[in-house]
Parts: structure tokens; C-alpha cells; sequence
């Protein structure tokens, strides 16, 4: 058409998309024959000449994978590859990134909360201390303070300042997907549910923290045993 003739050169369905031609607007005459070598699928560089990648092997294992039990079958194999799947996830949290993007993608939201799940539990066993008496307590939380000399310089251990980036992370991402999905909705939609919750447990995190890790405690020197275990108990 004229409009499109005027804001585009001559050559250009020609060049970008010669097969795309049926005719010319208003005279009802054929296409012409398509360029060889043109077409919308046609790569706008010739790559012919350099190395192409074969991912039929790849697709044929990842088929081999889905279709089989792996090389640990039952249901043995299936938990041992879930664990192992859990661990890369908790692993691959914050360690390997390459560079800091804050975006609402769901992959840093879910890792983060995958790594601070394990870590509850842990926690939680660790905290059936207190049933076997004040000293078994007090040994249990002195395991973490003798581990200091892990923590790069700070007053913390490497295992909780690696909590803090993971909570940190986890705060982040969900604040930016909660503005950009969820913040035009109304409470009744329940679309704010995972905001007002995490919320909630923020609050008790940060009172949690300040009573007991941050909380006035009396000064208390013991000697360690040789290598930070003690083999005799």
C-alpha cells in the first residue's frame, strides 16, 4: 500500500520476507518466486560455515531421564534424588550468582525458602536441648559462639550470615513480586495472603532475634575441648 511504501525503503519484503508475498494490493497479480536462501526463517547471517550445536543427545537423555527410575531405582533412588535435588537448590541460593538483579522471578524466592526451611528444622532439633538441662543448653548455643573465627571478621558465624543474605533475598524478592502482582488486589482476594503472612513472620523473626540472639547475656569463659568437639560426652 502507499502508507507502507512511504515509511519503508523498496527492498524490504524482498529482503526480510520474500515469502511472505502474495501479490500486489489491487491488481490481483501472482507473487513473484521466493528468493532461495530468504524466507522468515532464514537466519540473517549465514552461519553454515561454523560449528552447529546437536541437541538430539541431549533431548534423548533428558527423555531417558523422565522415562526411567535413574541409575538408583524404587523409591530409595526417588528420595535419594529429591535430597540431592533439594541440596543443589539450597546450594545454588545465593553462592554461584554471577551478579545481583533484583526482578520477581520466583527462582530466588523459592531457594531462599528452601535453605531457611532446612535450616528451621535444624534449628528445631537443636532447640530439644533444653529438655536435658540448662548446661546441655548453654553448650549447644556456646557451639555456634567458638565457630566466630568462620564469620570473615564479624561478631556472627559464617552460618548465620549466610542465613541473613538468604532472609535478606527472600524479603527482597517477595517485596518485588507482591508490588508487582499482587498490590492492586484487595485483602479478600486472598491474592495477599503470602505478603500479610510473611509480614507476620518477619515481625516475630525480629523479636525473636533481639531476645535471644541479641539479648543481654552474663559474661562466661569455658575452655573448649581439642578441636571443638568433645569426644568423651
Amino acid at each position: 500500500t502507499e502508507e507502507f511504501n512511504m515509511i519503508h525503503p523498496p527492498d524490504v519484503i524482498g529482503k526480510y520476507a520474500p515469502d511472505a508475498i502474495i501479490g500486489k494490493v489491487g491488481t490481483g497479480a501472482p507473487a513473484p518466486a521466493v528468493a532461495v536462501g530468504g524466507g522468515v526463517a532464514a537466519p540473517l547471517l549465514d552461519k553454515s560455515h561454523g560449528k552447529q550445536r546437536n541437541w538430539e543427545k541431549s533431548e534423548k537423555n533428558r527423555k531417558a531421564r523422565m522415562d526411567g527410575e535413574g541409575k538408583i531405582g524404587g523409591w530409595i533412588g526417588a528420595l535419594a534424588y529429591m535430597v540431592l535435588g533439594f541440596m543443589k537448590e539450597i546450594l545454588f541460593t545465593i553462592v554461584p550468582q554471577k551478579n545481583i538483579v533484583l526482578t520477581n522471578d520466583r527462582i530466588g524466592l523459592t531457594r531462599s525458602a528452601m535453605f531457611m526451611f532446612i535450616f528451621m528444622i535444624i534449628h528445631a532439633v537443636g532447640n530439644l536441648h533444653i529438655f536435658l538441662g540448662p548446661d546441655d543448653f548453654n553448650g549447644y548455643g556456646y557451639f555456634y559462639v567458638r565457630l566466630y573465627w568462620t564469620g570473615f571478621g564479624f561478631h556472627a558465624n559464617i552460618v548465620e550470615e549466610y542465613i541473613l543474605l538468604a532472609a535478606v533475598l527472600h524479603v527482597a524478592v517477595a517485596l518485588k513480586r507482591t508490588w508487582d502482582i499482587s498490590i492492586n488486589y484487595t485483602v479478600a482476594s486472598g491474592k495477599l495472603n503470602l505478603a500479610i503472612s510473611g509480614i507476620t513472620l518477619l515481625t516475630f523473626m525480629v523479636i525473636h532475634l533481639f531476645q535471644f540472639r541479641f539479648g543481654d547475656t552474663e559474661p562466661f569463659k569455658i575452655c573448649p575441648p581439642p578441636y571443638l568437639v568433645n569426644l568423651g560426652t
